[in-house]
């Protein structure tokens, strides 16, 4: 699995954990209650960087520290 950043960038990715959190509180739309419990994947790169789901669907992530979105790609 990859993540795909600014520029084609590649990294490298493995599942490191998978989180429950408020899906209110990350601002999933169409998820039930806004106080319901969704479960977010965690990724780690080569370098230990973690990033962390943004969407839905499991396809975008976001790195500690930046506003940039990644996209996964598996293969």
């Amino acid at each position: 699995m990859y993540l795909e950043g600014p520029g084609l960038e590649r990294r490298p990715v493995t599942l490191n954990a998978i989180e429950e959190v408020c899906a209110g509180a990350i601002g999933f739309p169409g998820r039930g209650s806004a106080g319901a419990a969704i479960e977010i994947n965690v990724m780690v790169d080569a370098d230990g960087n973690l990033a962390r789901q943004i969407d839905g669907e499991g396809f975008r992530y976001r790195f500690s520290g930046s506003d940039i979105a990644w996209s996964l790609i598996v293969g």
